[in-house]
């Protein structure tokens, strides 16, 4: 169901005719970022959005603009405040004076009117402060002006104490409420286990291991998205691809290391989950979610909330109906899979698996591979082309292939996407990558040159792998400067750093 059927906001695409709109008729734009299986989203369409009053203001007074953050990460990278929906005030030029979440519907007349009348006043523009530190950070990482830190096993130690120091070692995981899951962080404590023999490190990933039990569905298997509370016992419902994925590479991990049975137990169940609800099994790919709520049969039937679906058994759940997946194939959480799957059928050994990683992987190559870069979907045409994790996650699970597989075709691809990196989104000045081609006529954000850390991250770990492939002395030079641009002494203070430090290791450890 589509997310503008709940509402009549004649919402616009993001496009230069919105913007110009905004600007010709000196009005403030309202930026919707919403997600095909955000509840909170369904909820504020349903009741604000669909109130008079809110929907009068918007019409009168504002130009509307509604964007999907999974088929739109370039502006959710830009735009987004703190989770979804967001709900973004900008001025006709793209800069945000305002936003929050989720609102109901009084808080969202107060702040539309409050705004825009402070905006026509011309008083002093009520910027956020919400994302300021952030937008410093990223501006001294996109300009070099941060301080150099040396790449050494220092570093390491610095990110694995950080883990420690947010880490919950009365239930696992990190920070107290909400907890979500962070794979890396997992991966990079096993390695530090692995490398160095921290046991520390090792209690910090079983210990959260066992606890995100708690979110596992123990009927169809598979991971919801987070936990409301600290303790792993109030999930949110949703079911996400790149959650099951990178779950998926940690319990396999786990169990590698300890043998623990739960841990094959649980990669079992989310291989099972993926292949039943999250598969195309006719042209191979993966599909990008499922849906927390769900609606009964019957049109008329009302909405069931998750919490009280997923409590359920599966002939109670099938009574009432399937939650719905959202069937896009994107093509960097497709790439996260395929690198999953293979490591399953490494851990596990299941020859379906391998097979329809490299089924996927191929049709993603015929379909998603655009003029020598990868676009992040296709809907009848190729859409978003050359985003840096896009190019960045398929050229990793191209490189898994190939070592699987020893076709020096999947190598191939590897090196011309990592090729296509380094000439079109580094930074040759000061290192790094930026998250699109920089394009000055861009709108609003767009136009700034961020850096996203994540991806930077494994870019970089990427190239110190082609390195290894094929000999070739650049990749690890533009590596280490990647991992110098992003080496900010914020970063290994916080569980963010964890990506960085799984880099880090891959550059001072080859294999």
């Amino acid at each position: 169901m589509s997310q503008q059927s709940h509402t009549t906001i004649g919402w616009k695409d993001w496009c230069i005719d919105a913007f110009d709109e905004a600007r010709d008729e000196d009005k403030l734009i309202l930026l919707s970022i919403t997600a095909s299986w955000c509840h909170w989203c369904h909820v504020m369409d349903r009741t604000t959005y669909s109130d008079p009053i809110v929907m009068r203001i918007i019409e009168e007074r504002f130009v509307p603009i509604r964007v999907d953050g999974d088929r739109r990460p370039d502006i959710q990278k830009c735009y987004l405040l703190g989770g979804w929906p967001t709900t973004a005030i900008l001025t006709p030029d793209g800069k945000i004076v305002n936003g929050w979440t989720y609102l109901p519907p009084d808080a969202l007349i107060t702040m539309l009117c409050e705004t825009n009348i402070k905006y026509h006043e011309r008083q002093t523009n009520p910027i956020l402060h919400i994302k300021r530190n952030e937008e410093r950070w990223a501006n001294e990482i996109a300009t070099g002006e941060t301080d150099r830190l040396p790449l050494d096993a220092g570093l390491l130690s610095e990110i694995s104490d950080a883990l420690l120091q947010e880490f919950d070692p009365w239930h696992g995981g990190f920070g107290t409420e909400p907890k979500f899951p962070y794979p890396d962080a997992i991966k990079f404590a096993l390695l530090q286990f692995r490398r160095n023999g921290r046991r520390d490190m090792l209690e910090v990933a079983t210990k959260t291991l066992d606890g995100m039990a708690g979110i596992y569905d123990d009927v169809w298997g598979g991971f919801y998205r987070y936990s409301e509370d600290g303790q792993w016992t109030k999930p949110h419902y949703e079911k996400m691809l790149y959650i099951q994925a990178g779950l998926l590479d940690d319990y396999l991990d786990g169990y590698e290391i300890i043998k623990k049975d739960a841990y094959s137990q649980i990669a079992m169940g989310i291989r099972q989950y993926v292949e039943h609800w999250l598969s195309d099994t006719q042209k191979g790919g993966f599909y990008a979610s499922q849906h927390a709520d769900v609606r009964g049969q019957e049109p008329s039937s009302p909405l069931v909330p998750g919490e009280e679906y997923y409590t359920k058994n599966e002939q109670e759940r099938l009574r009432i109906g399937i939650p719905q997946v959202d069937k896009t194939v994107f093509t960097d959480w497709n790439a996260m899979m395929v690198s999953a799957y293979l490591h399953f059928d490494q851990i596990i050994g299941d020859s379906g698996a391998r097979n329809f990683a490299f089924k996927t992987l191929d049709r993603l190559l015929s379909e998603n591979l655009v003029e020598g870069k990868m676009c992040h979907y296709v809907d009848d045409i190729p859409c978003v082309l050359g985003m840096l994790s896009d190019q960045v996650y398929f050229a990793h699970s191209l490189i898994d292939a190939y070592q699987v597989s020893r076709n020096g075709d999947y190598l191939e691809h590897a090196i011309r996407l990592a090729d296509y990196i380094v000439d079109k989104l580094e930074d040759k000045e000061n290192g790094g990558f930026y998250f699109m081609q920089p394009d000055p006529n861009a709108l609003g954000e767009l136009k700034r040159k961020h850096k996203p850390l994540d991806e930077n991250a494994h870019a970089s770990r990427l190239l110190t792998r082609l390195h290894h492939h094929t000999g070739e002395s650049t990749y690890l030079r533009i590596a280490s400067r990647a991992l110098q641009a992003i080496a900010h002494p914020r970063i290994v203070k916080s569980v963010s750093g964890a990506p960085f430090g799984v880099a880090l290791d891959s550059y001072l450890n080859p294999p």
